[in-house]
């Protein structure tokens, strides 16, 4: 159960709009990423306080920084970051010096060694990546995500027009891996499967294209890493979701025999996805949607899972989050819910200033 006595309200560093935050893999260390060009590192205490630990932009101005994610934590310390100027960097933890600012906890530095071995886009961004070290398109990327762990240090982005790239970080030098032309307009997220290797591994691709005939709103790629992956016939599906999607989100797998779907747009659909005639790697999948879950009764654009898949967490315009559970047996509900609306946060916020917690700034 969640309630509003379960909020921690951090002061807002930024100077303009938070676009995303985003939590390592164990929830103790989250980053946050901002219009005005900086993404803010906080950790998580023993005190159970959230405080700043880095903070970080480049010297020469990039625009909003609009998407973080981080890279499992086995890898160390890597999160990456998409920017309006159209760039994809790769950030990762460095020791702090001597002459380093004494007000931050962590360094973090710019990763551009990655991104020497291949560029992309026209001859102007060419040059700016040159300058930068980083990836560019000439389309905006409006989404990424890190493969879990089991595949490697692999990292996945969207793109609007369509587009989806894959990247390998395990070797000497970056790879692009490949290149997925979805034929879909307006993607706005993207999610991998976590089942280790009794499932192949998918990649779901939402679009949030308002356009009710423009065709399929969600798309499944079979990946491997020694072949090109491959389309999920998802024909019968994407009859039923004719809605914009905002967010997708697998669940943790811990040896089922489906993957679990979130997809988030005027509601939450979950799917379940299972190899047909109990292969493996089918490449042919049978897909069905096991519930709606309308309680927002408006649009949903984020979704998330606990660790063990068994709980999800929604927000919507409706200016509240939601928990959902579900039984083996049974049928998903909403446990409780928070309200986001002014009164309640003002609520909060009168109720942590009164606290004793600390929080370094």
């Amino acid at each position: 159960m969640i309630g509003n006595e379960d909020i921690r309200q951090l002061p807002n560093l930024h100077k303009d709009f938070i676009h995303e935050t985003a939590f390592n893999f164990y929830g103790t260390r989250m980053a946050t990423c901002s219009s005005d060009g900086y993404v803010r590192i906080y950790d998580l205490h023993d005190d159970d306080s959230w405080r700043q630990s880095g903070c970080f932009s480049f010297p020469t101005p990039t625009g909003p920084i609009i998407r973080v994610t981080w890279a499992h934590s086995e890898f160390g310390g890597i999160l990456a970051t998409v920017s309006y100027d159209r760039f994809v960097h790769v950030w990762y933890k460095a020791p702090t010096g001597p002459n380093d600012p004494s007000e931050y906890a962590t360094k973090w530095v710019h990763k551009d060694q990655f991104y020497d071995s291949f560029l992309f886009g026209s001859s102007e961004s060419r040059t700016s990546s040159l300058e930068s070290g980083a990836h560019s398109s000439t389309y905006n990327t409006v989404a990424l995500q890190f493969a879990p762990k089991h595949l490697g240090l692999v990292l996945s982005t969207a793109f609007f027009d369509g587009r989806i790239r894959i990247y390998d970080f395990q070797g000497p030098t970056v790879v692009n891996k490949e290149e997925i032309q979805t034929k879909m307009s307006n993607l706005s997220c993207i999610s991998w499967s976590t089942a280790r290797h009794h499932l192949a591994p998918l990649l779901a691709i939402g679009s949030d294209d308002c356009n009710t005939g423009a065709g399929a709103k969600l798309q499944l790629w079979e990946y491997a890493p020694d072949r090109k992956a491959i389309k999920v016939d998802l024909t019968s599906v994407n009859m039923l979701l004719q809605n914009a999607i905002k967010d997708i989100q697998f669940a943790p797998n811990f040896g089922q025999s489906y993957h679990l779907l979130a997809v988030a747009s005027n509601d939450i659909d979950l799917f379940t996805i299972k190899p047909a005639n109990g292969e493996n790697k089918a490449q042919t999948y049978d897909v069905t949607r096991i519930i709606t879950l309308d309680d927002h009764g408006s649009t949903v654009w984020k979704v998330c899972w606990n660790v063990f898949g068994s709980v999800l967490y929604s927000c919507g315009d409706d200016g509240r989050i939601r928990m959902w559970k579900g039984t083996i047996n049974g049928p998903w509900k909403c446990e409780s819910n928070v309200s986001l609306q002014a009164e309640a946060l003002e609520k909060i916020k009168a109720d942590a200033s009164q606290s004793t917690e600390s929080v370094q700034t």
